[in-house]
């Protein structure tokens, strides 16, 4: 299982401490210093593996145009189609206009869909993500921490991140549509993954998330089992930290690379 490390904007250098790399497109956008990192990391060898979000779970949500300019300029590994928070029908419109873009803009030759699907109930996420395995242009299925939890046990709030998600997967092993490779967005409780280590579950791929730092930030040793969870806020991103919490988030990260690497 690969893991991403997404950093406040003053220490994008520790992105580096992850396996991965996951630009948000708002970000990008707006911030020059941001989007000249990710453009150097293209000049690296060998080549990083970048996958780009659209900015829904951050209420930023970049618009479809402007996705485009940043897949055609930046040519990531992977970018996740627009989506909108619990409402199955605008995700669905907006996934099969922006593949269709993708297409014949040619990005596709370059960049890969990752789709995130949504719904109000589990039974219209479900409809939506049965939609989206099917599309033979999405390569990866992106678990919300937000979406998944409402749908589940109408949770808000980052709670019941990790046992939503167990619950999810557990469901679309039963109906075998385990069928592409999986990303946790965002990570909630970190024994969350213990689940998929236990049961050797088929296609969990990655997870990206912030909360690696934000639980230093607050003094949250993963190895000493703080399963402790702080809600995250946009102000995140404008934080500065002490070498003592860098030292700390990089630990906590290591623990989830070293503890689950055969997921």
């Amino acid at each position: 299982m690969k893991f991403y490390c997404i950093p406040p904007n003053n220490h994008l250098d520790m992105m580096d401490n992850g396996d991965r790399y996951f630009g948000l497109a708002h970000l990008y956008h707006e911030n020059e210093k941001y989007r000249r990192h990710f453009l150097s990391l293209r000049n690296r060898s060998p080549k990083v593996w970048v996958t780009m979000d659209c900015g829904a779970a951050e209420h930023s949500l970049v618009t479809e145009d402007i996705l485009l300019d940043i897949v055609a300029e930046l040519k990531p590994d992977e970018v996740i189609a627009p989506d909108v928070l619990f409402n199955k029908e605008e995700t669905i419109k907006n996934f099969k206009s922006f593949v269709s873009k993708m297409y014949n803009k040619g990005l596709l030759s370059h960049t890969s869909i990752f789709a995130c699907p949504q719904g109000s109930t589990k039974e219209e996420w479900l409809e939506c993500y049965f939609q989206m395995i099917a599309s033979p242009f999405v390569k990866c299925i992106g678990l919300s921490k937000i979406a998944v939890p409402k749908c589940w046990n109408q949770a808000e709030g980052d709670t019941m991140i990790g046992v939503s998600r167990n619950q999810c997967v557990e469901e679309l092993s039963n109906k075998h549509w385990l069928v592409k490779p999986l990303h946790l967005l965002g990570m909630g409780e970190h024994d969350e993954f213990d689940y998929y280590a236990k049961n050797r579950t088929p296609n969990i791929r990655s997870s990206d998330s912030c909360y690696t730092v934000l639980a230093a930030i607050n003094g949250i040793d993963f190895e000493k089992g703080d399963t402790t969870r702080i809600p995250t806020t946009n102000a995140y991103f404008d934080v500065t930290l002490t070498e003592e919490q860098k030292e700390l988030a990089k630990k906590n990260l290591n623990f989830l690379k070293r503890k689950y690497k055969d997921v």
